[in-house]
């Protein structure tokens, strides 16, 4: 079960080349796209947050980078995007353990790569990530933007890729600066998730049970405190817990759930927008393991208009683990689309 790179043949060598400069902040090597490219009259800034998939580095992101960025500069200079349409930068570092940061690569890797601690490593490694955004959120525009003109970050996206995708929902989540997020091939219930991957990695803590899996969660490959932790991060733990069963079917949701996931979706994700992208024939992240989840989180949202929570749920066909072209230019158009709709309604200042 070995992740190859999502983004692997994706573009091709004509992708348009956008302007990078790499900071140390926070003891962090990070990455800031299309500084140069900022036009001179800009006040405000959208910043994108781009988070890679595991195994990878912070460099994997650069054409998507490239991509948005360029498509939103063109949209400026051909059409405009409202009165005052903000210029775009883009930001990317090596998630922990990886890259510039590698400490002990098994960590990295799978069960079936010999890796024993691949749930807790994992789930911390992009739990971290979010951590990370929040507190390079909080210096980045002292590093680039260090004179009494600089023009201000006046809202924050995030993207991710499968890791960077399950890491992009935590951002949602947790930090209410990041107010939209497009989640590529990423999951929103690591439980389901690591239960099934154990399944099929026939690892002993899933097969000796009877029936098998009764025994999984709580077992040395998921320890009570990793399901502590998932109950108080993940989206379905913490939205929606006790609504998976590994051995039968899921219980449905009470009325005293859905009126605490009604109650958390405001206080965590009121306002914000998230773009979706899953590959229908992912057998690594299976569309599946979030599915449950995101049935009720749609039927909620629907009932629920004034949690102003905008969600779109793209699934395609023929794409496995992977984040093809086309998943790219959807993201594109659709980070395109919401920044001209914030700039347009003069809503474009993010949540502190």
């Amino acid at each position: 079960m070995a992740a190859a790179n999502p983004l692997h043949g994706t573009y091709a060598a004509t992708s348009p080349t956008i302007s990078s400069q790499t900071f140390t902040i926070s003891g962090i090597l990070t990455t800031v796209h299309g500084l140069s490219e900022l036009p001179s009259s800009t006040t405000s800034v959208a910043c994108l947050w781009l988070l890679h998939p595991r195994l990878e580095k912070k460099e994997t992101m650069d054409p998507i980078a490239a991509q948005i960025i360029h498509a939103w500069n063109t949209r400026i200079a051909d059409n405009g995007a409202g009165k005052f349409p903000p210029g775009l930068i883009a930001v990317s570092f090596d998630q922990r353990n990886h890259g510039t940061r590698l400490v002990d690569k098994l960590h990295n890797e799978a069960w079936r790569q010999q890796n024993p601690r691949h749930a807790q490593d994992m789930f911390s490694c992009y739990h971290g990530t979010a951590h990370d955004v929040s507190q390079l959120l909080h210096h980045l525009e002292s590093y680039i933007f260090t004179s009494p003109t600089c023009p201000k970050i006046t809202q924050n996206l995030a993207l991710g890729i499968s890791l960077g995708g399950h890491a992009v929902w935590h951002c949602l989540l947790s930090e209410p600066r990041i107010t939209a997020g497009v989640v590529g091939i990423g999951c929103p219930d690591y439980t389901r998730l690591m239960t099934d991957r154990a399944r099929l990695s026939k690892r002993e803590t899933y097969t000796s049970s009877t029936p098998p899996g009764a025994s999984f969660l709580g077992s040395t490959d998921f320890p009570r405190a990793l399901l502590d932790a998932v109950a108080q991060h993940d989206p379905a733990g913490l939205l929606l817990p006790g609504q998976f069963n590994p051995t039968g079917p899921d219980p449905e949701p009470s009325k005293a759930s859905l009126d605490r996931f009604k109650i958390l979706l405001r206080d965590r994700l009121h306002g914000k927008s998230i773009l979706n992208l899953s590959g229908k024939d992912d057998k690594l992240v299976p569309y599946a393991a979030g599915e449950p989840f995101l049935n009720v989180f749609k039927k909620v949202l629907k009932e629920e208009p004034s949690l102003q929570i905008e969600f779109e749920d793209v699934l395609f066909d023929g794409v496995g683990h992977a984040f093809p072209a086309a998943m790219a230019e959807k993201a594109t158009i659709w980070l395109c689309n919401l920044l001209a709709k914030g700039a347009n309604e003069g809503s474009i200042s993010s949540k502190m």
